[in-house]
């Protein structure tokens, strides 16, 4: 069978889950989509899911067990093994729509595309998370710039001068062609939280043709167990900190354009921003653990902070001690503009 689409699942102890998941990837209305299981060190019953899955079709599934490393090193585990001509990250508790590989790989080989973005919708079955579901609904739609070809840089540089959106950073909204990622070399940065700000970022300046599309493909599940809800500030911390040195020391060490600098130090502040407001909205204690953590890397920020806009400039001067708390005043998620 010819491979068209490795879908890369990582999972762990989500027995509760992964079947609805796996089973969105084999009712796949395109065929040759192919599913790679990574166990990240299950014990709750979902790695034998997996098995099953694997022995009931042995040329659709895939399964690897690892010890319990993160979702960074179970995704390029996964993707080291992937055959399909593209690769989509689907998380574990996450569900395709049936013609979500079908309308992908259909536009990404009719454009020759490295990378496609495509829209999803959120969604619960647990009736605490209804506000949520509600405050969120909108929050993974594409409405601009949808069927507009474009460069890498120039896309980059559209989300921070023109939309000042938040550019879609999560691996799991988007199509990769995998000669794209073989060539461009980008890994998921290992052992931490918020893989994606450097995958995201870098797979995207990289690729030579990427599109937006509006249609809803993917359905997103809220639950409160999930890493998203459950993270501790320190986790978050040192995830925002290893992503931020990675790209700071990237502008640091390559001969860059000016133009392409200035946007890496504009997108940098992302990180920045985020560090910022999980440490707001911490308690005394959580923040006295990560404040040294949090110092090293602001060492280095502080080189770029002309460059940053007026409310993290405000956070960085708070964590200098000239600035109380309540003027820190910080948006409820950045609007970053390259200017």
């Amino acid at each position: 069978m010819q491979i068209r689409v490795s879908v890369v699942i990582p999972f762990y102890n989500v027995a509760d889950y992964l079947p609805e998941c796996v089973e969105s990837v084999l009712a796949q209305s395109l065929p040759g989509v192919e599913a790679i299981l990574v166990d990240d060190g299950s014990d709750d019953g979902s790695e034998k899911l997996a098995d099953e899955y694997a022995k009931k079709y042995p040329d659709r599934v895939k399964v690897i067990h690892q010890k319990n490393m993160g979702a960074a090193v179970a995704r390029n585990a996964g993707f080291d093994i992937a055959e399909g001509d593209y690769i989509h990250f689907l998380d574990s508790d996450d569900r395709l729509k049936k013609n979500a590989m079908q309308v992908l790989v259909d536009e990404a080989g009719s454009k020759d595309l490295d990378i496609l973005f495509f829209s999803a919708e959120v969604f619960s079955t647990d009736p605490l998370l209804a506000d949520d579901v509600i405050a969120h609904k909108d929050e993974f739609i594409i409405r601009s710039d949808t069927g507009k070809v474009m460069g890498g840089r120039e896309s980059l540089l559209k989300f921070y001068e023109t939309t000042k959106n938040e550019y879609p950073v999560a691996a799991w909204r988007r199509l990769y062609r995998k000669s794209f990622l073989d060539e461009c070399g980008v890994r998921f940065p290992d052992g931490v939280i918020h893989e994606d700000e450097h995958f995201g970022f870098f797979t995207q300046y990289y690729a030579k043709r990427l599109e937006q599309i509006g249609e809803i493909l993917l359905e997103r599940r809220l639950r409160r167990d999930s890493v998203m809800y459950s993270k501790k500030l320190m986790d978050s911390v040192l995830g925002y900190k290893c992503v931020y040195l990675k790209l700071i020391d990237f502008i640091e060490q390559t001969d860059l354009s000016d133009e392409d600098r200035k946007l890496m130090i504009t997108h940098s502040e992302r990180h920045i921003f985020h560090t910022i407001l999980f440490y707001l909205q911490a308690d005394e204690e959580e923040r006295r653990k990560c404040r040294p953590e949090i110092e090293t890397y602001l060492e280095r920020a502080r080189k770029y902070r002309e460059y940053y806009t007026k409310p993290v400039q405000r956070g960085i001067s708070f964590f200098d001690g000239e600035l109380p708390e309540d003027e820190v005043k910080l948006p409820a998620f950045p609007f970053l503009c390259y200017e």
